[in-house]
């Protein structure tokens, strides 16, 4: 007896025909229950709230406002190094010390600037007084050299008119730089005279010191 094999397209196209069928078969059982009451579909009464609650108004809706950021504390303590490492730390305290240090250092510089100003305006006050005192010594000193003169030249007039042998006593008994200065205010002729009437002694003296100061009478 010969055996007869069906293809497999036909067996795919039976297998489709049949699946049909049943799918078919079974929306129809599930419509019947549907419209019969058996089956009922819930709904959350979350979403039943949620759909049935009306819309808020555009008025009732309040602006959301941010708030405004917290403002730094300047007397609020630092932030709390109990984290930090111990190199962070010695690092910090050298730094806190050497900042010390920097600012007595600039301590020290500005009393030291002031220190130095106030000399330096001491230093230019004495020097303007020293200044202002040379100044009326030194008008003194010309007013008592021009006294001195008139008086000289005084002096010379009356031993220029005085005997030879009276002037020479009182060449005797004078100073020698007064003798000096009224010798050299006096003719070369009239000095003559009154040199002949004194000591060889006295008249070598004179001699010898007018020779040192360069001060021997001109002769007119």
């Amino acid at each position: 007896m010969k055996k007869t094999y069906l293809s497999p397209r036909i067996f795919l196209v039976l297998a489709v025909v049949l699946g049909s069928f049943a799918m078919s078969v079974r929306v129809v059982n599930v419509w019947d229950k549907v419209a019969t009451g058996a089956v009922r579909f819930s709904v959350p009464p979350q979403a039943v709230a949620k759909e049935s609650a009306p819309a808020p108004s555009p008025a009732a809706v309040e602006p959301v406002v941010a708030a405004p950021a917290p403002e730094p504390n300047p007397s609020a303590p630092p932030p709390s190094l109990e984290n930090s490492s111990d190199a962070e730390l010695a690092l910090l305290r050298q730094l806190s010390n050497r900042r010390e240090q920097l600012e007595k250092r600039a301590r020290e510089l500005d009393v030291r600037e002031a220190l130095i100003k106030v000399s330096e305006q001491r230093v230019e006050q004495k020097i303007s007084d020293l200044a202002t005192l040379r100044k009326q010594v030194q008008s003194l000193i010309n007013q008592a050299e021009g006294e001195q003169q008139t008086q000289i030249e005084n002096l010379v007039k009356i031993y220029e008119t005085m005997k030879p042998d009276e002037a020479a006593r009182i060449f005797e008994t004078m100073d020698m730089p007064v003798l000096l200065g009224v010798i050299q205010r006096m003719k070369p002729a009239r000095t003559a005279l009154v040199m002949a009437k004194l000591a060889p002694e006295k008249a070598k003296e004179i001699t010898i010191a007018l020779t040192r100061r360069d001060q021997l009478p001109k002769i007119k």
